[in-house]
């Protein structure tokens, strides 16, 4: 292969298992030093001196959060393709080859799946792989119109460039849900491959599992996400629907009060009107400012040429006078 490849692992205090993991990842890049094993550093103990002793580039950053991680290391990253993961052993980074495979074959974002994949038993705790999971992931996938399995996997790959066009801003868990959105809006051609998930080594505490708010937090910050990038799913079509409804109600009242309709009906058509406009004009809105691609803007603004927008609303202005 002519592409390199990163792997970019963030820690926080994981001497016990980082020795490990750094040397899976050199396994899963064929021991090959043309390749990069990443840590970013945001811990206290040993580990950055021991993952910098088996080959690793080790970069010292506070302790912002894990998204912030990722965003730190992109000035860092040397190679073309790059693999995400967590360094608390829960991923095999030896059987990275599926995908690299499918950045090689043209795709630029590959998803892990450990739901298509396999789970060990006790991996995961009742209330995420039942409950929480399942929940956000089936409202990521109706939002956005997507068919992923597991939004919330956090071993993925995709190249270099397509993680720059990102332009990540979570700093927390939400990075996750933020990444896979951008990926969506930025039209990436995406993809998964079932991955193997193990439970912790060592007696380990999973971050997402110290204390009892810790997992609902990391939902709503998750949620948070998906509502902020999926204004448009929100505001654009229920817009439509609302502005058909109301003028059904408004436009027959045009030509003069009609009997079986009470005032308060009449109100309701023109709120319906007036309040699913606003909404489907905010929702354009929302998918420009949210359309990284830049085809959302070149659109609309071909569907309200300034010319021809100014004169339609002038006559329609018009015509209400005159009907009023």
């Amino acid at each position: 292969m002519s592409k390199t490849i990163t792997i970019v692992i963030p820690c926080l205090n994981e001497e016990k298992l980082i020795e490990e993991v750094v040397k899976d990842c050199w396994i899963g890049l064929k021991n090959d030093r043309k390749h990069q094993v990443l840590i970013m550093d945001s811990g206290t103990d040993k580990s950055g001196e021991i993952a910098k002793n088996l080959g690793a580039d080790v970069v010292k950053i506070p302790k912002d959060g894990l998204g912030q991680a990722y965003i730190d290391s992109i000035p860092y990253i040397k190679g073309d393709y790059v693999i995400m993961g967590d360094a608390d052993g829960t991923y095999d980074f030896k059987e990275i080859d599926d995908f690299v495979k499918k950045l090689d074959r043209g795709y630029e974002f590959v998803m892990g799946s450990r739901t298509r994949g396999w789970i060990e038993k006790g991996a995961r705790p009742k209330l995420h792989q039942y409950f929480g999971a399942p929940i956000t992931n089936w409202i990521f996938n109706l939002v956005y119109g997507s068919n992923f399995s597991d939004i919330h996997c956090g071993l993925r790959a995709m190249t270099k460039d397509a993680l720059i066009k990102m332009r990540l801003q979570s700093q927390y868990w939400e990075y996750a849900s933020e990444m896979i959105i951008k990926a969506i809006h930025l039209k990436l051609k995406a993809t998964e491959v079932p991955i193997k998930f193990y439970k912790d080594k060592h007696g380990r505490v999973p971050h997402l599992q110290r204390g009892f708010f810790t997992p609902w937090f990391s939902g709503w910050v998750s949620l948070k996400a998906m509502f902020t990038y999926g204004a448009n799913f929100f505001l654009y079509r229920p817009g439509i629907v609302l502005t058909s409804l109301g003028l059904l109600i408004v436009l027959p009242l045009s030509f003069g009060p009609i009997s079986i309709f009470s005032m308060h009906f009449m109100l309701l058509g023109v709120t319906a009107t007036i309040l699913g406009f606003v909404s489907f004009t905010m929702g354009i809105l929302a998918s420009i400012l949210y359309d990284y691609s830049g085809d959302s803007l070149k659109k609309w603004l071909k569907v309200f040429e300034y010319n021809k927008s100014v004169l339609t609303s002038l006559l329609l202005f018009i015509l209400g006078v005159a009907m009023t």
